[in-house]
């Protein structure tokens, strides 16, 4: 039996979790490229559109695998998948609220510093700015509800209240 037939439906829909939350980061980070086009002459700006599509590439050759094995198991055990409880959904879900949260707070302060700093930009720029805030904040809050998570120790090492 190989090592993918052994995990778990939860452990491979974590698995997918965590390389969608990478690829939403590298998502943000292709947004942020984007918006440097702005600043820059247009021989920097051809070579920041160069390096945004091979990060496209990249994200699509993370994320369409482990996507794909999730629809091919979900397909296959719709019971087993239908309601995934697991640590990392929740993490997901906890950084998903929290990027909701912070992506006010960020169009709030964009106004001001619109008004008075950026006014001679296009609004596709605050657009692209805003997206690129918002996937960013999301993937760093999944990466630190996520930090120190290690799969091979058990979650419960406490006996007696004491951590052993």
């Amino acid at each position: 039996m190989t090592n993918q037939q052994k995990t778990s439906v939860a452990e491979q829909i974590d698995q997918m979790m965590q390389r969608v939350a990478l690829g939403v980061f590298l998502v943000a980070v292709a947004y942020a490229i984007s918006t440097l086009e702005y600043f820059v002459s247009a021989q920097t700006k051809d070579i920041l559109d160069i390096v945004s599509r091979v990060l496209g590439i990249f994200i699509l050759i993370l994320v369409f695998p482990k996507f794909l094995k999730f629809v091919i198991l979900r397909r296959n055990n719709r019971e087993a998948c239908r309601e995934p409880e697991g640590f990392v959904v929740e993490m997901f879900n906890q950084a998903t609220g929290k990027a909701f949260q912070f992506t006010f707070i960020f169009l709030i302060t964009l106004e001001f510093v619109s008004k008075g700093f950026l006014a001679d930009l296009p609004g596709v720029f605050f657009v692209k700015a805003t997206i690129s805030f918002s996937l960013a904040f999301f993937s760093l809050t999944f990466f630190y509800l996520n930090r120190g998570r290690n799969d091979s120790e058990p979650d419960d090492n406490f006996v007696n209240g004491e951590n052993t």
